[in-house]
């Protein structure tokens, strides 16, 4: 019996969310991954020795002088940078330099023409309605979607969906726009009929993940003792006060602070220097901000460590990253949660049509070490997931 594994690569790689995602989901095999980051790249280097890493620009580096040397691909995997097209930044949207990166996939899909892709990205990304067409966000995102949808001689056919991904054992409020395109020949010659999962019933807590670890990912209080990237955050006196001052689940702006606002403009909705309420889902792990923006304990006057901040992105307590501090907290804060990943491509999997072919399988081998030629012929069987 010969399983066939789909094969996968990826831009933008992060640190290996969707790629542990996928080995979970079991299935797939990555094959060659790019990201611009150094750190980035040793971090899924580490965790997947198996799959080729180009590090360095999308464009300079992997497109011109890289693509054409790689091995084919059944998937694309894209989480283009986010910058542009989150509420936290700019807005930038197309105009930014980050927004126009989804360009790069749209030349890999056309030169790799794969069966399907995955793209992930802020749910801003999306308008919250078609009512006002002239809207950027609506035009923007019209764009992207006309652009992937053409890519490639046989275009592609997309399912864009908004995930919650706390409600698919995510113990973190984190939601992103998901776009799954299947190739057009090969979703109307196999009749391709894909489904978002159906989320799951239970909603966890930030505090069953800190302290006891998340359902269906390798955390328990054995390996947490062992493992790296447990670095604390050096706060001030002041914050430390502020900190002391601020109960479970609220923010800054919501104690009497005798110790001065932080200088943050339209902040008093956001998440700075609040305290994580231990009944819920964390709010939403970033990967750079500066002081206020760590994500707070529920009880200890403190910010979260990367590897309490990695729980929550639920990456396996033995999952170490490369790099300093602050490169680490920028990994873990851009990567997609695992076990999101891993419901994704579940469903992906599972939409690719099986089907099971008989065929003549003729084989020449040399033995050894008698130096003749044998040659058979044998009928093997085929469980096809593409």
């Amino acid at each position: 019996m010969c399983i066939y594994m789909i094969k996968l690569g990826e831009l933008f790689c992060g640190p290996g969310g969707f790629a542990e995602g996928a080995r979970k989901s079991k299935g797939f095999k990555h094959v060659w991954a790019n990201d611009i980051h150094a750190d980035t790249c040793n971090t899924f280097r580490k965790h997947h020795p198996n799959c080729e890493v180009i590090e360095g620009d999308v464009y300079k580096k992997f497109i011109k002088q890289n693509m054409i040397k790689l091995k084919k691909i059944d998937g694309l995997i894209f989480g283009f940078p986010c910058n542009d097209f989150s509420i936290v930044g700019k807005t930038l949207g197309l105009q930014g330099s980050y927004g126009p990166l989804y360009k790069a996939a749209c030349k890999v899909l056309n030169f790799f023409e794969p069966k399907f892709f995955v793209a992930e990205n802020v749910s801003s990304i999306a308008p919250l309605n078609d009512k006002n067409q002239s809207s950027e966000r609506f035009l923007n995102f019209t764009k992207i979607m006309k652009d992937l949808a053409s890519s490639s001689k046989h275009g592609y056919h997309i399912y864009a969906d908004k995930f919650k991904f706390e409600e698919y054992g995510v113990p973190q409020t984190r939601h992103r726009q998901i776009l799954v395109g299947y190739r057009g020949d090969f979703f109307k010659k196999d009749n391709i009929s894909y489904e978002k999962p159906a989320s799951t019933t239970e909603r966890i807590s930030c505090k069953v993940a800190l302290e006891k670890g998340v359902p269906g990912t390798n955390q328990n209080k054995r390996l947490y003792e062992k493992a790296k990237n447990k670095e604390p955050t050096n706060h001030s006196e002041n914050v430390l006060k502020r900190l002391a001052n601020t109960k479970e689940g609220q923010n800054v702006w919501q104690i009497d602070d005798e110790f001065g606002l932080p200088n943050v403009k339209s902040a008093r909705m956001s998440h700075i220097y609040k305290k994580l309420d231990s009944s819920k889902p964390a709010y939403t792990v970033t990967g750079s901000g500066g002081g206020g923006t760590h994500v707070y304990h529920y009880k200890e006057n403190r910010a979260l460590n990367n590897r309490e901040r990695a729980r929550l992105q639920t990456f396996d307590d033995d999952y170490d990253f490369s790099g300093n501090k602050e490169s680490v907290r920028r990994q873990i804060g851009m990567a997609v949660p695992v076990i999101a990943a891993k419901h994704i491509l579940t469903a992906v999997k599972q939409s690719l049509k099986k089907r099971k072919k008989r065929e003549k399988y003729h084989h020449d081998m040399m033995i050894e070490p008698f130096g003749k030629k044998l040659s058979f012929t044998a009928e093997i069987q085929l469980d096809l997931d593409l």
